[in-house]
């Protein structure tokens, strides 16, 4: 087993009893890999960020790193510097993230015996390319991983139908989301996408990939008419989503504004009319969580995860701020934003929907929770030694 055996933070225990946090350790800060399958923009880098900051504040030595790097023979090279680190004993705890790192880092990690190797689900099992799904119910269900990091109910109703022994290892850690920054007034953006006064603009943010299901909103405009829809991301369906407005007759009402940081996001969310939210799935759906906290009304599809995550108001308040349509139904959400625009919610409702999420969504709260859980996690292992 990796030595020496780490000792967590000597914090108040807060734990789930998945876990028993009873046996003492030696007092030797626990080193832990944040590992993802690629470091892009989106969701998981986001999450990444913040749970590394908030280990690093509890006492925990965290990395991060991630399997692919630009060129093939140097994602190799790579691969294997970080197979090495593992069996070395560099880590005492494996965070991953996405399909081909949990594989990756936690079967190396289960041949060095890593003491915690806990997978995040951050992909539906429909999400899961084929290949990656049978490794991850088999890595679950044998014990490679020691954990399952879950975010939400509606994950984990998600995995209803797999092994009783995958779904043990489950661990409830809903996330936490920080607020984006308020608007720098560095961009207008109406202006800079040449939108004429009185006339709406949607917005949407996040990769430019099948899963967000874009193509449902760009179709949507048609129907839409004098209504412009804003882009913030970038990704592999950019021309696919470019060439299918051309063919709408949507052109100048689409823009793709690329990948924006989260420091200039607050002015394009200022110069929003409604946020728009069309994903096939979420595991949870921070972009939506954001614009929630920002006070934007939302459109987004109807996914058990994405009504659970977006209605931590009171039900009048839910109601009035948010609509939902089928998946992929662009007549449909066009219909929504129809009725939104029609219903605008007043300044009072979306302050208190900002409130609401920006309460029940903090970062503090899943932080706690990843640190209960890294301290009696480690600690049931020091009893089992």
């Amino acid at each position: 087993m990796t030595e020496p055996f780490p000792a967590p933070p000597q914090i108040p225990s807060r734990a789930s009893p998945q876990v028993s946090p009873e046996a003492p350790l030696p007092a030797t800060p626990a080193r832990v890999l944040q590992l993802v399958t690629h470091d892009k923009l989106g969701g998981v880098r986001v999450l990444v960020a913040m749970v590394s900051e908030g280990l690093g504040e509890h006492g925990y030595l965290v990395e991060e790193r991630a399997l692919q790097v630009p060129g093939r023979l140097a994602t190799l090279a790579n691969m294997a510097a970080l197979a090495r680190d593992i069996l070395a004993g560099r880590y005492h705890v494996i965070f991953t993230y996405q399909a081909a790192a949990s594989i990756f880092g936690n079967g190396f990690g289960f041949l060095r015996k890593v003491p915690v190797r806990a997978a995040h689900h951050t992909a539906s099992p429909e999400g899961i390319r084929p290949h990656w799904r049978l490794l991850d119910r088999a890595f679950g269900t044998l014990g490679l991983y020691t954990h399952l990091i879950i975010n939400s109910q509606a994950t984990r109703a998600a995995f209803a139908a797999w092994p009783e022994r995958y779904r043990a290892r489950f661990v409830d850690i809903p996330h936490g989301v920080d607020p984006l920054p308020p608007a720098a007034h560095r961009i207008d953006w109406r202006r800079r996408l040449a939108i004429p006064a009185g006339q709406p603009l949607l917005v949407a943010t996040g990769r430019l990939v099948d899963q967000k299901d874009h193509a449902t909103a760009v179709r949507a405009l048609t129907q839409l008419p004098e209504v412009h829809l804003a882009i913030a991301g970038d990704g592999p369906q950019d021309k696919a989503l470019k060439t299918l407005a051309v063919s709408l007759g949507v052109q100048h009402r689409l823009h793709l504004a690329g990948p924006l940081k989260r420091a200039d996001l607050g002015d394009l969310f200022e110069a929003a009319t409604l946020y728009l939210f069309p994903s096939r799935w979420e595991t949870f759906g921070l972009a939506g969580v954001e614009a929630a906290m920002a006070g934007l009304p939302v459109v987004a599809a109807d996914l058990p995860v994405l009504r659970e995550v977006l209605s931590k108001s009171e039900v009048a308040t839910n109601a009035a701020m948010t609509r939902f349509h089928a998946v992929g139904d662009d007549a449909g959400l066009a219909s929504a934003v129809l009725d939104l625009l029609r219903h605008r919610p007043s300044a009072e409702m979306r302050h208190r929907f900002a409130a609401d999420h920006r309460r029940h969504h903090s970062r503090q709260r899943m932080l706690a929770l990843y640190a209960d859980f890294l301290e009696a996690a480690l600690r049931q292992k020091a009893k089992q030694r």
